[in-house]
């Protein structure tokens, strides 16, 4: 059998491959991987520390062939009975230290947005006849106190109560096209 390089890592002894068997059983994945390589380089090399290793085998197979057994219950009341139980007071104190940033932040945040924010003001609007209004603009615009031939660009329709259903945009000459107001004759 052909000797291979033993690899740059901490090597492994006889009996420190007794004491992984012992602990981690057989198989090499349960093994720590500070070691993992080395005692597969011994166990490659070393007769003496595969027969070891078939050792350990043997046992993994008898002990995964027994039954396991259920816990006692006496068992999981003693374990429940070690176990140490919370005192009242410091979940209220940790709830509480928990609590109170939160709070301050959420004030902080309100206080911050009422601030910044203008106040909303909602335009009331005024009761209107119906005979008042003399085009579809004046519906929308008048309530608010908007005129619509001022804030309105013109393209030099007369009034009329449709708008300018039969004035087409390019008629109108450029200056006048998109100008503001109504248009001069």
């Amino acid at each position: 059998m052909a000797r291979t390089r033993q690899p740059d890592i901490r090597p492994v002894t006889l009996e420190r491959l007794g004491v992984l068997l012992d602990a981690y059983g057989a198989a090499a994945e349960r093994w720590p991987d500070t070691e993992r390589e080395a005692a597969r380089w011994l166990i490659a090399q070393s007769a003496a520390a595969r027969a070891r290793r078939d050792e350990a085998a043997d046992l993994d197979r008898l002990l995964d062939a027994l039954p396991a057994e259920a816990p006692s219950s006496s068992l999981a009341a003693r374990v429940m009975a070690a176990a140490p139980r919370p005192r009242p007071g410091r979940v209220w104190r940790r709830a509480l230290a928990a609590a109170v940033p939160l709070a301050a932040a959420a004030a902080v945040a309100l206080w911050l947005a009422s601030e910044h924010q203008p106040a909303r003001q909602m335009a009331h609007a005024p009761a209107m006849e119906i005979g008042e209004y003399t085009s579809p603009t004046d519906v929308l615009l008048a309530p608010y106190g908007l005129d619509v031939y001022a804030t309105v660009p013109s393209i030099g329709c007369s009034d009329s109560v449709l708008g300018c259903p039969n004035v087409n945009p390019a008629d109108a000459p450029y200056s006048q096209r998109w100008s503001f107001g109504r248009l001069r004759a």
